[in-house]
């Protein structure tokens, strides 16, 4: 609600304590920067050497400071050129990979309105339309700033931090999904008559070591804007189908429910990789050695589980699935713990694959049949009868609208979920599902940056597209930290509904489409009560045990260890093959050597 103005500025009341400053402050940003010296100016480029993820390139920021427009281009050896383009309507993005696609759902769009206006320099204006109000600061925040908070029309709060000595400001905080982003300005200099920062770094507060630092090295003050310098990306030229084929057609492997993907990385034999909308190209460390790949860099990687994990960047001359090609392409190097990568006696999971073949391919999963085709967008033409789903960006993840029991919301569309649907915290609560249901089975999961937890319950409806799935395991889950703690998003859905069609990505169209499945899946339950990880070779560690389940009968508890299945040592099995023994028929019998602390028995588990 405004409460008046000062020196032409609108502000907000501040209960209790009269008039906010945020006009006042903000009035001295404008004098100290330059005042009416950016009356003339059109476009402002800076260019410098520029450090990401440990490794040293070039970068260059770009504003429209009429128009609002913006431009980060970041070129890095061996990781590759990144671009982020607003071109007034749209973010684009141009990754590493050389895929482009757009930031179009609403978090990214609202997010665009407000980076227009700080590119802008709308807060400079006294005639501002947009709310400000001081920001009292956090009990981390550092002495001598002042924080105002700024909230364009239909933006999202962005929080300036003002030199209380300069009048500069320097730092901008923008809320994400799961974090902060904070971009950090400093070593300001004149140039033009205008106060500019020699000095940008921009990072989230979950990831501080996977965003950029540029010292600036030169400053151009243009009085008009180029549109050149703000269209969208042209995305590389690196795909090809081989052999003159319009499409490739190869198998699947539902491995544990996790869908796998073999694909051959410069012309070696191929290798087991998770196809993973949501991923990115990503050798294991294991998987990259093998391959005689070196690493480079040191960055940090997050994901659906609590936590980060390092990483490091390598490049690669080609990656094949089937006749279908991508050369010349970085790939993240993981060290994921051997629970990630472990298959038994086969051939270990080499990594992820993900945006960079949907980015270039419409591909087509037949979870029934065990199929991926892949067909080059350029000339991709969809000829089903399934229903048309559109589907937005808000970083990587395709994102969907569907209804948990009516109440909807975007749900992430992920290959790479090999279990239940997966509905957020905040969507939960919005939405009374959270006090609707009474508490349930604890769900664990495995993703990048950890392990992640949530509650078993069934919804009595799920829809999505023109279907109405009913009865459907869905996992309550109240991550703080993560993918899975987005405040944007309702959930994440995967194996459990999409194998009940034949989906069809088309990245370029924006659309998934979803024929029916004339024979979808069956899951059949867990019959053991167990929980198992398989964190080293010689035992799958018991991570839980419900209640009133066989293993609670025979008297499993959490942190026993199994070192042997029906006579098989745990060596000469899969997390997967373990799964498949614990959801066969009621009445099988499993005998395992449990070991406790220090002793070890012989169990009978009878599944129910």
């Amino acid at each position: 609600m405004l409460a008046g103005s000062v020196a032409g500025y609108p502000v907000a009341a501040s209960p209790g304590s009269g008039f906010c400053s945020a006009a006042a402050l903000l009035a001295r940003v404008r004098a100290a920067s330059g005042g009416a010296s950016w009356n003339p100016v059109g476009e402002v480029v800076a260019s410098g050497p520029a450090v990401s993820s440990g490794l040293r390139g070039v970068g260059e920021t770009r504003y429209d400071v009429r128009g609002g427009r913006y431009a980060v281009r970041l070129s890095l050896p061996v990781a590759g050129a990144s671009v982020e383009v607003f071109d007034g309507r749209t973010v684009w993005s141009r990754d590493i990979s050389g895929g482009v696609h757009p930031y179009d759902s609403w978090y990214p769009r609202a997010r665009a309105i407000t980076e227009s206006y700080i590119a802008r320099r709308g807060y400079l204006d006294p005639s501002t339309t947009a709310i400000l109000s001081c920001a009292a600061p956090s009990s981390g925040a550092k002495g001598g700033v002042s924080l105002v908070r700024i909230q364009p029309p239909g933006g999202i709060p962005a929080v300036l931090s003002i030199d209380k000595e300069s009048s500069l400001i320097s730092t901008i905080a923008i809320r994400t999904p799961t974090s902060t982003d904070v971009t950090t300005f400093g070593d300001y200099r004149m140039v033009s008559g205008l106060a500019l920062p020699f000095s940008i770094s921009s990072g989230t507060v979950f990831e501080p070591a996977d965003g950029y630092k540029i010292d600036v090295r030169r400053y151009q003050v243009l009085r008009r804007s180029a549109s050149a310098d703000f269209k969208k990306p042209t995305a590389l030229d690196n795909a090809r189908m081989l052999d003159n084929a319009s499409s490739t057609v190869v198998p699947l492997t539902l491995e544990g429910y996790q869908l796998l993907v073999w694909a051959s990385i410069n012309g070696r034999s191929p290798m087991p990789f998770i196809l993973d909308t949501g991923g990115h190209a990503i050798l294991d460390a294991v998987a990259a050695r093998t391959l005689g790949l070196g690493g480079v860099g040191a960055g940090v990687s997050g994901g659906a589980g609590a936590g980060t994990i390092a990483l490091q960047y390598t490049r690669v001359a080609n990656v094949r699935i089937g006749n279908a090609e991508l050369t010349d392409q970085p790939f993240l190097i993981i060290p994921y713990p051997y629970s990630f990568y472990e298959r038994g006696q086969r051939v270990p999971l080499a990594g992820i694959l993900g945006l960079e073949w949907f980015e270039r391919y419409a591909i087509r999963v037949d979870y029934t049949r065990r199929l991926l085709t892949l067909t080059s967008l350029r000339n991709f033409s969809y000829r089903g009868r399934g229903a048309a789903v559109p589907i937005r960006f808000q970083e990587d993840m395709p994102l969907a609208r569907a209804a948990a029991d009516g109440r909807a919301g975007s749900f992430g569309v992920d290959t790479g979920n090999a279990g239940m649907v997966i509905l957020y915290g905040d969507f939960l609560r919005n939405s009374g599902l959270l006090a609707k249901y009474a508490k349930g089975d604890v769900v664990h999961g495995q993703g990048t940056g950890g392990s992640n937890t949530g509650q078993k319950q069934t919804l009595s409806s799920f829809a999505i597209g023109d279907r109405d799935i009913k009865n459907l395991k869905a996992d309550f889950t109240q991550m703080k930290t993560g993918a899975f703690s987005s405040w944007t998003e309702a959930g994440d859905l995967g194996l459990t509904v999409l194998s009940r069609f034949i989906p069809t990505f088309d990245y370029k169209a924006r659309v998934l489409y979803l024929d029916p499945a004339l024979h979808p899946l069956a899951f059949p339950p867990n019959r053991s009560g167990l929980g198992f990880d398989k964190n080293e070779p010689a035992y799958f560690e018991v991570v839980s045990v419900r209640k009133n389940s066989p293993a609670a009968a025979m008297g499993i508890v959490v942190g026993d260890r199994i070192s042997t299945v029906n006579g098989e040592r745990a060596e000469e099995l899969s997390s997967a093959d373990l799964l498949k023994l614990v959801t066969a028929r009621a009445g099988t019998v499993l005998h395992l050597i449990v070991r406790h602390g220090t002793t070890s028995r012989s169990v009978e588990l009878r599944l129910r």
